[in-house]
């Protein structure tokens, strides 16, 4: 992983300043083998979002292809989900229609057996994958109080799939906890792959640092594999990065009195209005703005690391946000595809 620190005068004008040197740079991330050593895993899962099908092309090493609809809607009802074919005709992966949900009370009310929208939606998902290879659910605010329900949710599902995969995506743990609806035994011990969203590690407004440090993700393999049978866990990977900037005072909301002590600290001289008498006032200040991102040469290595460790699967959330030179250090064995897609 590699930090840069972007130092700017005005907020509109960023100049890039390393915070370690080339020499640093090589002695922990060494440039990728001009001889290509690709490691190889039995199944590679690319994450394709709705309207940017386009990002994705069968040269890919992909076995599988996670293709991710639209949330739930207000309604806590599927949108429109086009067949299969009509953006996956030419693939030989298999393809997965992902389902999310971006409400915690909405989740917690379409997981509840006292309703009818959990049966109204478990049958829309059946429904919408019928042309797909599987369904995996996404669903990211499932209240610990849920978990039972989850549970039961996920066992309806795959009972109405008809042999078709069920695979589930949940967040990182390196330990278990008390009460958790994602607990690894319990859902591993239903669905058909299991998903370890093994990302953000750091987030918008956490202290700057690794989308997913290698020592992190390496405390998360080691724990889900006590947990999860090797050939159904599947370790995720991110190809984003992130920035985080210095100042406190961009982007929010202020009250009366902090607006005066806004204008007093930085000795504002100038207050306008507008033809409405509203005022406003411009302050120039020095910002620095923090970005960690993965490129080919950290992605390999954490790659490296997951297959000594015995990790035979990967996904990577999303494609068309890599390095594209990260690919040619991946590849899969090309057996067990042939056998699984069979």
């Amino acid at each position: 992983m590699k930090k840069i620190i972007l130092s700017s005068v005005l907020l509109s004008v960023l100049i890039f300043t390393s915070c370690k040197t080339t020499t640093e740079l090589e002695k922990s991330y060494p440039a990728p083998s001009s001889s290509i050593d690709a490691v190889e895993f039995n199944e590679v899962w690319g994450y394709v979002m709705n309207k940017r099908e386009k990002d994705y092309t069968p040269e890919l090493p992909v076995t599988d292809i996670g293709y991710f609809i639209s949330a739930v809607n207000t309604f806590s009802e599927l949108d429109q989900v086009l067949p299969k074919e009509k953006f996956f005709n030419n693939t030989s992966a298999r393809v997965h229609l992902v389902t999310s949900c971006d409400s915690k009370a909405q989740t917690h009310l379409l997981l509840s057996p006292e309703y009818s929208l959990r049966d109204k939606i478990i049958d829309q998902l059946i429904a919408a994958t019928e042309t797909y290879d599987g369904l995996q659910i996404d669903w990211e605010l499932v209240p610990a109080d849920d978990a039972e329900h989850f549970a039961q949710f996920l066992k309806i599902l795959k009972s109405k799939l008809n042999g078709k995969m069920l695979s589930v995506a949940i967040p990182a743990r390196i330990k278990t906890l008390e009460k958790d609806a994602y607990n690894y035994e319990t859902i591993s011990s239903i669905a058909d792959r299991i998903i370890i969203m093994a990302y953000d590690q750091h987030w918008s407004t956490s202290k700057p640092g690794s989308i997913a440090g290698t020592d992190w993700c390496e405390k998360i393999a080691d724990y889900a594999l006590t947990k999860i049978e090797p050939d159904k866990l599947v370790m995720g990977m991110s190809f984003y990065g992130r920035a985080w900037r210095d100042d406190t005072e961009g982007g929010k909301a202020y009250i009366y009195s902090s607006t005066e002590k806004l204008i007093k600290e930085h000795k504002v001289k100038k207050i306008v209005r507008d033809e409405y008498l509203t005022p406003s006032f411009t302050f120039t200040k020095k910002l620095t703005i923090t970005t960690w991102y993965d490129d080919a040469t950290s992605l390999k290595l954490r790659t490296e690391m997951y297959r000594n460790k015995g990790v035979k699967n990967l996904s990577f959330w999303r494609i068309g946000q890599e390095d594209k030179n990260y690919w040619q250090y991946l590849k899969v064995d090309k057996n067990k595809q042939a056998l699984q897609l069979n």
